[in-house]
């Protein structure tokens, strides 16, 4: 995996320069580097992977009598084309059939898209809550926050937001667009024609760029960025997110164009294994394209625009500790990204070992599994069910914040967001993970050895097990000795370092920035 995310990382550059110079040329204008890094950086990064996996699997395969059997897939936007990413939508199938036809000498001189236009649908309704703060906080606001990691209490956040009215306002950037774009087959064909052969990772990347191109970043461009521009928000000094970078096409473009009229664009880790992870691509992609990037709590040395700023404190509940809280994750077989966490193979194993440990742990008293918002095998779920046929399974009506403060343990199969937030939380916390789907980064190690050490990461489901029916009914007295609170509080003072004193902490950094963008 290491060595897959390095070729990638030597390929991303010119990649995003031959991105560039296919939008110049179509567009007829030029726009800098960094321009389209915003707009795109994630989409590509996307789509290298995907091929670079294309590419890897078909190193041992015979390419001597390739075949085109699947049409190019035609995506409206990024949005889509991450849709398809995650569905069993034959889009890696495609592509490896279009790698080892290029592979094997072939090129792109009929090929056939599976449509001929696209519809780009993006926007909707504005909430209640952002219609009034947004009603009441100045037209001219100095800092624009789309998209923050707000999971404290609502009376929290808008208690700052109007506390802030005067400098500051929220917009989700949710404004509907709406228009149909007929595809330019003959363009995209010259394009990847123009490209050939394709012998390499990058050549076939430069071959495949002008086929795959999601519409709105094509023929659609030029129209979503006027609709774009027309929408009635004033370009501020502070352009803030925690989530849009990723998919949020109107935030992207917004972005880039105020970026380049003097906006400073910040932007805040979302949690994840960002900070911790071996390498983490779009960590990559969001401390680049930002001009300072807020962590929770980490730091990278000789990166001064990498620095901590404390997420809100988040949203605990008073309520009776009734469940012991099985917090699952899902993901899908098919190869969407490479990233250290369970991929292929490696996600039916996270599967099985989640029903190993229910399988010990399926008479134990107020048992509540929580499945991920998406079975993505379709028969997860009913597994789970087979493994422990006495547990509660939670029907996802409460917030996860409430299930954390009803329990008395909660037990994560996956080493994610969840987990940094029961920490933070102080609740009880048990994970499991494959040790081979991970790897940390060498700063982070201490902390996670120091975790595993303590009794709060194991390397397997039946060792996760083993331990918590070691901890009978009363789990605090486990977490509450000196060594485990010790190992805790030094991991979230780095890496989950949720504060009570956000508010002023937000203000005081926000108030400086902007005094540095006069």
């Amino acid at each position: 995996m290491s060595r897959g995310l390095d070729e990638i990382s030597a390929i991303r550059h010119p990649l995003l320069l031959e991105f560039k110079r296919l939008l110049d040329e179509f567009n007829n204008w030029s726009q800098p580097e960094r321009y389209y890094d915003i707009i795109a950086g994630d989409w590509l990064e996307h789509f290298a992977h995907l091929t670079y996996a294309a590419m890897v699997e078909l190193s041992t395969t015979d390419l001597t009598a390739p075949s085109i059997t699947r049409p190019i897939p035609v995506t409206a936007d990024i949005r889509a084309y991450d849709h398809l990413l995650t569905q069993d939508s034959g889009l890696y199938e495609h592509l490896k059939e279009a790698v080892a036809y290029f592979l094997a000498g072939g090129a792109a001189t009929d090929w056939r898209f599976s449509a001929d236009s696209a519809r780009i649908v993006t926007g909707g309704s504005r909430r209640l809550t952002e219609k009034v703060l947004r009603a009441f906080a100045t037209k001219t606001p100095d800092v624009l926050l789309v998209d923050p990691y707000f999971k404290c209490s609502k009376v929290e956040y808008v208690g700052a937001l109007w506390k802030w009215r005067n400098w500051a306002a929220l917009d989700r950037l949710n404004y509907p667009i709406s228009f149909l774009v007929s595809l330019d087959h003959r363009w995209r064909l010259k394009k990847a024609c123009a490209a050939f052969p394709a012998s390499d990772f990058l050549e076939v990347l430069r071959t495949l760029l002008p086929l795959h191109l999601p519409v709105a970043l094509l023929e659609g461009f030029m129209s979503y960025r006027k609709e774009v521009l027309d929408i009635p928000v004033n370009r501020p000094k502070i352009l803030y997110s925690a989530n849009a970078l990723h998919g949020h096409l109107t935030f992207k473009l917004l972005a880039a164009e105020w970026c380049q009229a003097g906006t400073q664009l910040v932007y805040h880790q979302h949690g994840g294994s960002i900070g911790i992870d071996k390498v983490h691509a779009f960590e990559q992609f969001e401390s680049r394209v930002a001009d300072r990037y807020y962590t929770w709590g980490w730091r990278v040395e000789g990166n001064p625009k990498v620095r901590p700023l404390c997420p809100a404190q988040l949203y605990s509940p008073k309520t009776r500790k009734k469940y012991l809280l099985l917090s699952c994750n899902d993901l899908p077989t098919q190869l969407y990204r490479i990233q250290f966490q369970p991929m292929d193979a490696r996600v039916e194993i996270l599967r099985q070992e989640t029903c190993v440990f229910l399988s010990v742990m399926s008479k134990s008293r107020d048992l509540l599994i929580r499945p991920y918002v998406k079975d993505y095998s379709g028969n997860f779920v009913n597994m789970m069910r087979k493994a422990a046929p006495n547990a509660e399974f939670d029907d996802r009506s409460a917030k996860s914040f409430v299930r954390f403060a009803q329990s008395r343990l909660v037990v994560h199969n996956y080493l994610g967001t969840g987990y940094l937030e029961t920490l933070a939380l102080n609740v009880p916390t048990v994970c499991f993970y494959d040790p081979k789907a991970y790897a940390f980064r060498a700063e982070a190690q201490p902390f996670m050895d120091d975790l595993e050490r303590v009794g709060i990461l194991h390397r397997s489901g039946i060792e996760a097990a083993r331990f918590v029916v070691g901890l009978a009914s009363d789990p605090l007295v486990w977490w509450l000795k000196p060594q485990v609170q010790q190992a805790r509080h030094s991991f979230i003072r780095n890496y989950a370092n949720f504060s009570t004193d956000w508010k002023r902490e937000w203000e005081m950094e926000f108030l400086h920035a902007i005094d540095d963008a006069h």
